[in-house]
């Protein structure tokens, strides 16, 4: 599958056209795009991953990544938006948000909340994009080790 990449930096309190980009593959209704969110972190800043330890452990990434796919249409059934996170927060990453002041908005479903892949929450219908993008922002702040510098990266990925 060819896709299209459009990578967006932005800051946190600076959304807008991460929001647009979303709100553009919302309409679509087709399931055709999604996007990935990650703090950019400078190499000399990323936390050591051995590849052994990332084979054996049950944690995700040091660098967290999350996920937001638009409700679409899939073979003649409405697949609700949804929102992954990968981290390396440990068990009960939901629990460690809540104590942190991180809580899901109201009318999410809790799908998963597992140690290795992570959490996936499934959204209302007609949620605002912006609830999604600036839980994924304040989770990964929340869940990582080391410092953030505050600058984020969209990455908005479409099929052709």
């Amino acid at each position: 599958m060819a896709l299209d990449r459009r990578p967006i930096r932005f800051e946190r309190l600076a959304l807008e056209e991460v929001v647009h980009e979303m709100l553009t593959l919302a309409a679509l209704g087709d399931g055709s795009g999604w996007m990935n969110v990650q703090p950019l972190v400078a190499d000399d800043d990323r936390p050591y991953e051995s590849m052994v330890f990332k084979l054996f452990t049950a944690k995700g990434p040091a660098v967290p990544l999350g996920t937001w796919v638009p409700g679409h249409h899939y073979r003649d059934k409405w697949q609700p938006a949804s929102v992954g996170l990968q981290h390396a927060g440990g068990r009960h990453a939901s629990k460690l948000l809540e104590e942190r002041g991180v809580t899901e908005p109201d009318g999410w479903n809790r799908r998963q909340d597992h140690i290795k892949r992570g959490l996936v929450y499934e959204l209302p219908e007609g949620q605002d994009p912006r609830v999604a993008l600036e839980f994924l922002v304040d989770a990964m702040a929340q869940l990582v080790e080391f410092p953030l510098s505050g600058r984020w990266q969209a990455l908005i990925l479409t099929q052709r």
